[in-house]
Formats: C-alpha cells, sequence, structure tokens
C-alpha cells in the first residue's frame, strides 16, 4: 500500500497489490481501480478514472473489463452520460427497447397514469423493429382537434366520437349527419361530390325515373312545375293564371309546337271554363276531336243553348252521289255556279251542296242556253236555298234532285226547273228512311 495517493478510505480488507504498487488496487481480485493519474501525481487528472469488474466466465485469472460513465461528445449527441462497460454501452436505445419488448413480453406493464403527447400507440404483428409506425401504424392517437383516432391496416383514421354509439349508423365513415341533424322522415342519399352519405328530405328530382307503386293522392296539395314549357297545375294561391292543364311541348326539333291548354274562371267576370288552342308560332291553330268508329261527339246543353260563334259552320258527311263526295253544308254561305269554269249549257253539273245557298247567277257574257244541275243526298235537317238570277232571257236551269227524291205539298217530283230571274226554293232534306229533300216553298216548276 505504500506510495498510493489521491484516495481516502476508512478500511479495505486483504488488498492486495499484485500488479503495480504506484498505480492499481485489486480488491478482492473481483474489482481493480486503476490510478486516475498516467503520468502526473494531481488528483484532477482523470484520464484514467474508473474501475474494472472480473469476468466471472473466465477460467484462470479471469479478465478484467472496465466499466465507467462517458459524456463525452463522441459517446452522445444529446449531453445524456451513457454507462460504458469494457467500451461497450450498457444501456442506449437499441438495448433498452429490447430488453423493454423481452420483459413487457412475459410481464404486464401496470401504471397509474400515462400520457402520450404527441405522438401515438401503435400495435404490430411482432417484427422487430415495428415497421408501421406513427402515421402508417396500426393503433390509437390524439390527434390536433382533440379527438381519439383509431386506425386499422390500410385504412385512414377515424373519430372515436362515443364508443357508447358504436353500432349506430352515424357513426360509419361514409356517413355525414352532422352538418344537416337528423329529422323526422328524412331520407339517406349518396352524394358523389364529398363521397358520403346525407340526410335530406325526400326530392324526386333525385330519381331520374321514379315510379309510382300505387295511387298517387295529391290531397290538398298542387303538382308544380318549374317551366311552362310542360306542366299540369291545379288553381292555388300564387298561381297567377287559371291554367288548370296545360300540355306544351317541342314535337320537332324546331322547339315550336302547337298545344292545348284547360282553363278555369274567375266567377266575379266569365264564368265559362275554357279549352283553348295555343300555339308558340302559328296564329291560327284549329281543335280536332276525333271519334272511333260510330262513336258520336254529344253536347249536353239540356236547359240551354249550344252557341257557335263562327263565320261558318261546315258540317261534313260521308254521302256520295254517282261518285261525287257531297260534303254536307256551310251555314250562311253562297256558292255561286257562274263563277265556276266548265260550267255550260246542256252538260250536267253536281252542284257541291256545301254551302246552305246556292245562286245560279248569269250575266250577259254567259252562254245561252239550259243548264243542268244534280244535287245528291244531304245530312238530315239540313237546310238549302236555290235562288236564280240572271241578265238574259235566254237562260233556263233544271235542278235533278233524283227521282221521287223531291217532296212537295201534293206528292213527289224529281227536279225543280227555274226560267224567270228572282226565283228562288227553301229546301229541308229528310233522312232516316225518307231520305228526300223536301221543299218548304218554292217559284219554281217541278218536272
Amino acid at each position: 500500500m505504500a506510495n498510493i495517493q489521491n484516495y481516502n478510505i476508512t478500511n479495505i480488507y486483504a488488498v492486495p497489490n499484485t500488479n503495480d504498487s504506484l498505480s492499481n488496487i485489486n480488491i478482492n481480485n473481483s474489482i481493480k481501480i486503476q490510478k486516475s493519474a498516467q503520468n502526473t501525481l494531481y488528483n484532477s487528472d482523470n484520464i484514467n478514472a474508473g474501475f474494472l469488474l472480473k469476468d466471472i466466465n473466465s477460467n484462470g485469472s479471469g479478465q478484467f473489463y472496465r466499466v465507467h460513465v462517458s459524456s463525452g461528445p463522441t459517446n452522445t449527441t444529446d449531453g445524456i452520460p451513457f454507462l460504458y462497460f469494457n467500451y461497450n454501452p450498457i444501456i442506449d436505445t437499441s438495448n433498452l427497447l429490447s430488453e423493454l419488448e423481452y420483459i413487457l413480453q412475459f410481464h404486464p406493464l401496470e401504471t397509474s397514469n400515462l400520457i402520450v403527447n404527441n405522438g401515438y400507440i401503435n400495435f404490430t404483428n411482432g417484427s422487430n423493429p415495428n415497421p408501421n409506425q406513427g402515421e402508417t401504424g396500426v393503433g390509437i392517437r390524439y390527434n390536433s382537434n382533440n379527438m381519439v383516432q383509431f386506425k386499422n391496416y390500410d385504412t385512414d383514421w377515424i373519430d372515436l366520437i362515443d364508443i357508447i354509439h358504436y353500432d349506430e349508423f352515424k357513426e360509419l365513415v361514409d356517413v355525414d349527419v352532422y352538418t344537416n341533424p337528423l329529422q323526422n322522415n328524412q331520407y339517406i342519399i349518396y352524394k358523389a361530390s364529398n363521397q358520403k352519405f346525407v340526410n335530406k328530405q325526400l326530392d324526386i328530382s333525385d330519381d331520374p325515373n321514379p315510379t309510382v307503386g300505387g295511387d298517387l293522392n295529391m290531397g290538398d296539395y298542387i303538382i308544380r312545375f318549374s317551366s311552362q314549357e310542360s306542366r299540369f297545375v291545379y288553381n292555388s294561391n300564387g298561381i297567377i293564371d287559371n291554367n288548370v292543364l296545360v300540355l306544351k311541348n317541342n314535337t320537332s326539333m324546331t322547339n315550336d309546337c302547337n298545344y292545348i291548354e284547360l282553363n278555369n274562371a274567375d266567377i266575379t267576370g266569365n264564368s265559362n271554363v275554357a279549352i283553348i288552342a295555343r300555339s308558340t308560332y302559328d296564329m291560327d291553330v284549329g281543335i280536332d276531336i276525333d271519334v272511333a268508329g260510330s262513336g258520336n261527339i254529344n253536347l249536353n246543353a239540356a236547359q240551354s243553348n249550344v252557341y257557335v260563334n263562327a263565320t261558318n259552320l261546315i258540317v261534313s258527311g260521308a254521302t256520295y252521289v254517282s261518285s261525287i263526295d257531297i260534303t254536307g253544308f256551310t251555314k250562311s254561305s253562297i256558292y255561286r255556279t257562274s263563277s265556276n269554269l266548265g260550267y255550260t249549257p246542256n252538260t250536267p253539273w253536281y252542284i257541291p251542296i256545301t254551302s246552305d245557298t246556292i245562286l245560279f247567277n248569269f250575266s250577259n257574257s254567259s252562254s245561252n242556253g239550259s243548264y243542268y244541275a244534280n244535287v245528291g243526298a244531304g245530312i238530315d235537317g239540313q237546310k238549302l236555298n236555290l235562288i236564280f238570277n240572271h241578265t238574259s232571257t235566254n237562260i233556263d236551269v233544271s235542278v235533278n234532285f233524283g227521282t221521287n227524291k223531291l217532296i212537295i205539298g201534293s206528292g213527289t217530283a224529281t227536279g225543280l226547273t227555274f226560267d224567270t230571274s228572282g226565283q228562288s226554293s227553301s229546301l229541308i232534306y229528310l233522312g232516316y228512311g225518307i231520305d228526300a229533300w223536301q221543299a218548304l216553298n218554292t217559284g219554281a216548276t217541278l218536272f
């Protein structure tokens, strides 16, 4: 123990000095304390400060290995000292993690307060190190919106909003019923814009081909169309016109069409309802009412009248005389024979009785002679007036109705001859088995 400096001990038992009496202390051949100073005797020289431990598994005299603490810049980057044994760190990030993993495989970690600050609790499949950590890991985290989130493998993070209601529809990741809170009788529809199922009131426009599975009962409500191009409107508050039914649609690519309107009426004004023909381009539009087969069109006005406000009333029939179609008559219209080309003497002329008055009107320029006119069957109740006028004394007209098809006061006749200007006859056609013209009055000569 001679010449040993810079140490202060109370008692050391069996301290042999077998190696160097000026440098080392060996305690029970298990711990070796080296000299602190290599070249000096100053106690501030710590170049070799530390102690050595003998390897328990060594044979013979065994080997001593250094144990020391170093905080030098070559050994650490964060200023935290490392504990070394034989120049190898005893505790660092690698062996500490492996030691903890080994310990926790067999012993559970118990703690009363675990805080994860800006990090993740990740799960792994047993690989070491864990290949899926942080944002790409499987586990739980606490995000910037103060929500705990869960993430499975290869999925997005989802909020653990209320684990008590984990089995509710609103907890699904592709459902958004928070922007618009759910209301009674709402529907869930899919919106491609945000790839979410959202709630809203029923809107038929969402269905491109809506089909009614039963009767559609409108009750006290109305059916509206957003455009007047095609609409069915029931008169109610907010409607600015009287349309009950407007059927308006394009029949070609021209965007022009004729259409029909059914209108209500204000009882303070004109009390009549109306069926009106409309057009987007045409000033003259008619209405056709067609029946199938022998069906009738009935105008029922048992306690009132049927008024026809028109220039002419044309009644067409299916009467044929000698292959010529006689198409009825026109109320308050005159057919002038002298204006027809080809009407010549001694040539039969079939008078079309589409007008209710036939005027045989001849001037001085007309050819002299006898003219022949044939009148076929009419329509039951049809009125016919025949008037003869001329300025030449050498013209006469014979009107042939057919054998015994002219009824006069004393019997039947075939026709009438007009030879004096101003002569006229009034007739009415009797159908339904009689099928002849009844002369109401006449100034012509019978034949």
